[in-house]
Formats: structure tokens, C-alpha cells, sequence
């Protein structure tokens, strides 16, 4: 079907900001000049000091809804802001990320070709404070059930990066509609692990959006992170993890669910990979 022809879904996309003015501008442009035809922006700003408000102003009639006040952390701001969210696919971006040119069209088309998708990703991409782009990659498969066990992080199998990361509301609703207030750093990892209870991550052989790397992010304290996750990998797994994430970040990909530009068709194909949507579980793993 034509793109041209789909009926692209509504798709929400919460803002969480506080004292971000010299990154804001550029995560609110990268989302409105895509000019996705269903964009519904809303911006969570926890009363900046910053001159943040001004920026958001300048964007006021193109926003569905802001507000600049104190609130009780990014949790809050975020749950408050999809409880007033009315699109069918949703995501955050926080204020000192980007969305990657053409990434809306390409989510928007995504759900609409593919019912059978609940949840997507994209690659990773980081850039340097000045916003130019600095690492890209690797293109990696993952599955549900390291997912729902907790493994996909940096010391284990590596991140779902929240930024870039796009759902449906009906997981999101499956999965409790909210994020853990009592949580700081790994907001989204815990979500991810709710949302691999009910459905299969597909990854999209493209970049969605671009992380920052700039000095006052709170994810640069790796070490509250990993303690705010509470879990250790089971010491008899230490010995093989390198080979094992070596392995899903290579020969993994065309096992896991993925969407991937077919060159010949000048289309987007979706390849479930064998175990797509099947209640499966790798008991070797352990608890």
C-alpha cells in the first residue's frame, strides 16, 4: 500500500524538561518540523528558571499542551503528561534529545502497515553537547524473555534506548499506564521489562532519535543506576556474557523481530523472526 494512502495513526509525544533552555529548543524543533501530519506535543516542564518557559512560548500554538511548574520528578511530569496524551502510538523525548529526521514518518507508516507491532526501537545514536552526531550502532536483535528478566542494560546485553523507543497505547495500558514514581534513573527500564510481558520488541534498521551526551545528564551516574535496579546476573553467567551479547549484537538480527528497508522494493518489510509473538521462555537463564 502507497504511503500515500495509509491512514497514519495519531502519535503523542511528551516532553519532560527542567533547566534545559540551551537543548530544549532543538528537541522541540526536531519533533515539530517533521511536520508529521498527527503530531500531538505535549511539554512537561517542572518550572525552569532557565528561560525555558520563553522557548516553549515561542512554540505555544503549535503545542497540544504545556505547562511550567513544580511537579514531583520526571515520573510525575511524564505520567501526567501521557494521562493527557489522546494518540494511539506514544513516546517521550527528554529535553536534551533529538528526534532523527524522518523518524515520525517512518514510525507513523511502521504502525499503520504492521498491526502486529506493538512495540518499536530504533539504533543507537549519540551526539557530542554541540549537537553533532558522534556514534552510531551496532544494529542489534533482541528478545522478550532477556527483556522481561531484566538483561537488557549496559552491563549485561546492552540498552533499549528510551529515546527512539515508540508503543502502542494498548501495550502501554497492558502494561499499567505509568511510570514507577518511586523510580529516578531506570524509569524506562522498568517499563521495558512490563512491556515484554505482553508483546515482542521490533527493531528498526534505522535511527529514530539521538541521545546527547552533555555533563549535567543524570544518566552519567551509572553507578545509582545499577543500584536502583537492584539485580545481579547470576555468577555463572559472568563468564559468558561477553561472547553472548557479542553474538545477539551480530548473529542475533535476523532471529529477533525487525523492520528493514528492502532495496529491490523501495519498501519497509517487517521479518517477525521464528519466535515473534509465542509465549517462550529460555529456562537455562534462571531467575
Amino acid at each position: 500500500m502507497p504511503a500515500s494512502t495509509l491512514t497514519l495513526p495519531r502519535l503523542s509525544v511528551v516532553v519532560p524538561s527542567f533547566n534545559q533552555a540551551e537543548y530544549l529548543e532543538a528537541a522541540l524543533r526536531s519533533a515539530l518540523d517533521q511536520d508529521y501530519p498527527h503530531l500531538e506535543l505535549i511539554v512537561m516542564d517542572g518550572g525552569s528558571t532557565d528561560g525555558s518557559r520563553a522557548i516553549i512560548e515561542q512554540s505555544a500554538a503549535r503545542l497540544a499542551y504545556w505547562q511550567s511548574q513544580p511537579d514531583d520528578g520526571q515520573a510525575a511530569a511524564l505520567n501526567a503528561g501521557f494521562a493527557r496524551a489522546s494518540g494511539d502510538i506514544l513516546t517521550w523525548l527528554n529535553s536534551d534529545d533529538v528526534f532523527y529526521p524522518g523518524a515520525l514518518s517512518l514510525v507513523g507508516e511502521a504502525f499503520a502497515r504492521f498491526p502486529e507491532i506493538a512495540w518499536l526501537t530504533g539504533i543507537p545514536a549519540n551526539m557530542d553537547a554541540a549537537g553533532r552526531l558522534a556514534e552510531i550502532g551496532p544494529r542489534t536483535g533482541r528478545f522478550r524473555p532477556l527483556i522481561r528478566r531484566g538483561w537488557q542494560h549496559g552491563r549485561a546485553l546492552g540498552f533499549i534506548r528510551q529515546e527512539g523507543t515508540f508503543w502502542r497505547r494498548s501495550l502501554w495500558e497492558q502494561a499499567g499506564a505509568r511510570l514507577d514514581p518511586q523510580r529516578h534513573y531506570t524509569l524506562d527500564y522498568d517499563l521495558w521489562r512490563r512491556f515484554a510481558a505482553h508483546a515482542d520488541l521490533v527493531t528498526v534498521a534505522s535511527i529514530l532519535a539521538v541521545f546527547r551526551y552533555q555533563p549535567r545528564q543524570k544518566t552519567a551516574d551509572l553507578d545509582r543506576y545499577y543500584a536502583e535496579i537492584g539485580t545481579r546476573l547470576p555468577e555463572r553467567m559472568r563468564l559468558i556474557m561477553l561472547p553472548l551479547r557479542a553474538f545477539l549484537a551480530i548473529a542475533a538480527w535476523p532471529l529477533a523481530p525487525r523492520l528493514r528497508y528492502h532495496r529491490a522494493s523501495a519498501q519497509w518489510r517487517f521479518s517477525p523472526g521464528p519466535f515473534f509473538r509465542r509465549d517462550y521462555d529460555l529456562a537455562f537463564l534462571g531467575q
